[in-house]
């Protein structure tokens, strides 16, 4: 099993001078995860998100790590394919710049975004929203894989263009799509994608349904562009330490101040009121009861963080059963966000250290 980090990017708001200070304490991170034995860092694109996400240019981010490391690999998760956030030119050029730079170390993430402050900032419909992502993701592939590309489509049309520089990796780096449950499974091998597992919690029993419904479409893959990316990820908000009781709580309370800003940027500001039928995930389950729970009782969510799956915190043998779950459910790759809230930075240091020195040799 591979090990990923993961990062949003919370900045708190009364610290005025944090949000450079966390900018470059992240690459810190992933440079101190690269001489660690993790595989991935998965940066993901957001914006106008403030406090919850500062992540608005990931690519700047790698393009720091990818001198001074050399091997762990760059997953933009996820980047915003709907052409209304992004040109399909422009991501297929920052792709392949960065695949250039890293030697061949990037993984194409994609998605469409869940925040009524990203959709409507960019005037995106969100009841076009799956569709734009969808036809963004076959432009950015046929750029990235072939030359001489010309691409006539219902939100953009590009005439006959080469991208320039090429990407190192051949066709194109390997591509991923975010989801939760096994539709979203079905529907990523169907395309040949990787799935990432982007969930509130560790919940094995729907984990291993959505990596029984990956691995029984993805032999009936018709990727974009011929290649077949036939992996899968799961999340799990995680922190590592010997002081048992200690990171315990401070994992929890970070966990539920950054779940809560997250949850209140995806279902507040929509026009009205409520998010749309193409939404309507974000009204019901996890996201909206998360919400109240913390909104009612913020000690006992805390509590709950840890008793409930939400999140990986404690020493090496706390958190050895959440990765034997994680494997046994079949997932290539675990990911772990360690900087939920305004994390200190020499904790998710210590937490890098000793998950691999104690923990990532035990799963190879």
């Amino acid at each position: 099993m591979k090990f990923g980090l993961f990062y949003e990017m919370f900045v708190p708001s009364a610290d005025p001078e944090a949000e450079a200070r966390i900018v470059r304490n992240t690459v810190d991170q992933i440079v101190h995860a690269d001489k660690h034995g993790f595989d991935y860092v998965w940066l993901s694109e957001h914006h106008f998100l403030q406090g919850f996400s500062h992540m608005s240019a990931p690519e700047v981010i790698f393009g720091a790590a990818a001198y001074q490391t050399d091997r762990i690999r760059f997953g933009f998760g996820l980047a915003l394919t709907p052409p209304a956030y992004n040109h399909p030119v422009r991501v297929a050029e920052k792709v392949s710049m960065l695949d250039c730079l890293s030697g061949g170390r990037v993984d194409l993430g994609c998605g469409r975004s869940t925040t009524p402050a990203e959709l409507y900032g960019f005037g995106l419909d969100p009841d076009e929203s799956r569709g734009q992502w969808s036809e963004g993701l076959e432009a950015v592939a046929h750029l990235l894989a072939e030359e001489n590309v010309e691409f006539d489509g219902r939100y953009v049309t590009i005439p006959r263009r080469t991208v320039v520089p090429r990407p190192v990796q051949k066709p194109h780096p390997p591509l991923w799509v975010g989801g939760v449950g096994p539709g979203d499974a079905e529907r990523a091998a169907k395309k040949g994608l990787g799935m990432l597992f982007f969930a509130h919690r560790a919940d094995y029993e729907v984990l291993t349904a959505s990596t029984a419904a990956y691995h029984e479409n993805i032999d009936k893959a018709e990727p974009i562009c011929g290649m077949v990316n036939n992996q899968t990820a799961g999340f799990v908000n995680g922190l590592v330490s010997y002081d048992r009781d200690e990171v315990r709580q401070l994992a929890a309370r970070k966990t539920v101040e950054h779940t809560f800003n997250g949850s209140t940027h995806r279902l507040a500001g929509w026009p009205a009121g409520e998010p749309p039928n193409s939404y309507a995930h974000l009204r019901s389950g996890e996201n909206a009861w998360v919400n109240e729970a913390i909104a009612m009782d913020r000690a006992t969510a805390e509590d709950f963080m840890t008793e409930g799956g939400f999140v990986m915190a404690g020493n090496p043998d706390d958190c050895a059963p959440f990765l034997d779950a994680f494997q046994k459910s079949g997932v290539d790759q675990v990911i772990i966000h360690m900087q939920m809230g305004d994390m200190p930075h020499d904790r998710i240091m210590e937490s890098i250290e000793i998950m691999g020195g104690e923990l990532i040799p035990h799963y190879r």
